[in-house]
């Protein structure tokens, strides 16, 4: 690899030193030709060095004499100039034409050379850094497996990596110069297109006004030449005016390829902050590369310590198994127990739910039980209440004078009727307030040995029987109001048939009695 750097960066060394070389000569050359040019122009000299410019002065004259009108003096200037040979390096001639564009062509030759070199580099040190890989992976079974071992093996391809870069930093170093070179800076401005303008220029303006001058006082200066100068003047002005709306398009052409020429300069700023930018992430990876030597060194120091710490590390990670399995042990013993306590939690919610149930149907059982006596019981004093009713207006019908009698009797079995009744009542309500009282009371002491979710549900079970409780009291009120109106229609309608009843002399006696046995109501 240093091989291969060495030889890319020779080469573009060569190129840099070509371009320096072509450079100098091709400007010693044109410098010569303007001066050349500048001598005949002032008539210093008499007759030109060059051989280009005395091929150029023959054939201008030889067109000039042969009576040519439009002379294309610059196409005959380039013509000439651009065969004339320079030799470059002293080892080739060149033509002139030529060698503006090698010379133009050589920072890009050396940016490209710069970065295949790179390339390359880093490819084979891909290429090393895999092999290494691979070598060091097939070995790492090995007894013979250090750390020194990697990190020379890891080494040379980041040597190789640092050392790619050197033929792209040579390659832009080359074509900066170059490109400082060719664009004046270091000769005040006088470039190769400078120079090579300025020869055309100077030359185009020798042929046309001192040679031009010297050709026409050759010419024999009789009438017919005059008239053939005049109109030799006519076409020229005729051809100026011509000429004007293609120096006006060429001066647009020449402000368009002003315009190219600032965005190449543009490019070229740009291509110089890269490469400086370039420059700068070089000497980073430089520093990072010594960084990277003084951390391996450190490694070696801390590997011993890490075999150690790992030994230790061992130990503590068996006892740490040790105390995990015990935890997990009782972990399980505690996830069974946590699980039978669930299944006993459930086992008492079925169990609860089952007496909850029990005692609801326990307790409408009763409750319909007590309807049903309690029916029952109405129906019997409605039929005694019938029947005695059936037997007074049988007697009242029959025997008038046994009605006090009746009455009394009548009175007295109501009274009867209305003891039996309100005690039936107090019975029922002292029978099933205690029975609810004691269910609850035992209900209560069920759900406080089981879950307090109960709790809801006794107490909307407890609000029920209290509207149930309710509404027996309602329905007993109404019956009792039922009964004493009853009464009190038979009052009336024994106060009536006493009214009425002229026949017997006790009506006051009974009248008394009647009101003696008056129901005290509830």
């Amino acid at each position: 690899m240093d091989l291969l750097t060495s030889a890319v960066v020779g080469l573009i060394g060569i190129l840099v030193l070509t371009g320096l070389i072509g450079y100098a000569q091709t400007g010693y050359r044109l410098k010569n030709w303007i001066r050349e040019l500048q001598e005949l122009e002032t008539r210093t000299a008499m007759q030109p060095r060059s051989r280009w410019i005395q091929r150029v002065c023959s054939d201008y004259r030889q067109y000039h004499l042969s009576g040519v009108s439009s002379l294309n003096t610059q196409a005959l200037i380039e013509k000439h100039l651009f065969q004339e040979r320079i030799p470059l390096v002293g080892l080739m001639r060149v033509p002139v034409g030529n060698i503006q564009k090698v010379m133009q062509q050589l920072p890009a030759f050396t940016i490209i050379l710069g970065v295949l070199g790179t390339f390359i580099g880093l490819t084979l040190s891909l290429l090393s850094m895999q092999d290494t890989l691979f070598r060091l992976g097939n070995a790492a079974s090995g007894p013979t497996m250090t750390m020194n071992s990697i990190i020379s093996s890891l080494t040379a391809p980041f040597e190789g990596m640092s050392v790619a870069f050197i033929t792209s930093i040579a390659g832009i170093g080359g074509a900066l110069i170059l490109n400082i070179l060719q664009t004046g800076f270091l000769s005040r401005g006088s470039s190769l297109t400078y120079l090579q303008g300025k020869v055309m220029s100077d030359c185009e303006v020798y042929l046309d006004h001192a040679f031009n001058s010297l050709l026409l006082q050759e010419k024999p200066q009789d009438s017919a030449e005059r008239l053939l100068d005049r109109l030799a003047v006519k076409i020229e002005e005729s051809f100026q005016r011509s000429v004007g709306e293609f120096g006006s398009s060429m001066t647009e052409f020449t402000a368009g390829l002003k315009t190219a020429m600032e965005d190449v300069k543009g490019i070229l700023h740009a291509q110089r902050l890269h490469s400086e930018s370039f420059a700068a992430s070089t000497s980073t990876l430089e520093q990072f590369g010594n960084q990277l030597q003084k951390t391996t060194e450190k490694q070696d120091s801390m590997h011993k310590a890490v075999d150690q710490s790992i030994s230790v590390l061992t130990s503590q990670i068996k006892a740490f198994e040790q105390q995990f399995q015990k935890g997990a042990e009782r972990q399980n013993a505690g996830q069974q127990k946590f699980e039978q306590l669930i299944q006993r939690s459930d086992k008492m919610l079925v169990e609860s739910q089952r007496r909850s149930e029990e005692f609801a149907g326990n307790l409408t059982r009763v409750m319909q039980e007590q309807l049903q006596h309690y029916v029952s019981q109405h129906e019997n004093l409605e039929n005694r209440l019938g029947q005695k009713q059936e037997e007074w207006y049988y007697r009242y019908s029959e025997k008038q004078g046994e009605y006090g009698r009746a009455a009394a009797d009548f009175a007295s079995s109501v009274q009867l009727l209305e003891k039996g009744f309100y005690n039936a009542v107090e019975h029922i309500k002292r029978d099933f307030v205690e029975q609810i009282r004691h269910v609850l009371e035992r209900e209560r002491q069920i759900s406080q040995q089981s879950q307090p979710q109960r709790n809801d549900d006794m107490r909307e079970l407890a609000r029920t029987l209290e509207n149930l409780f309710h509404g027996l009291s309602r329905d007993f009120t109404s019956s009792n109001r039922t009964l004493g109106d009853m009464y009190q229609l038979l009052q009336r309608m024994y106060q009536t048939a006493v009214d009425n009843q002229t026949v017997y002399d006790n009506r006051e006696h009974e009248a008394r009695l009647i009101s003696s046995h008056e129901p005290r109501r509830r």
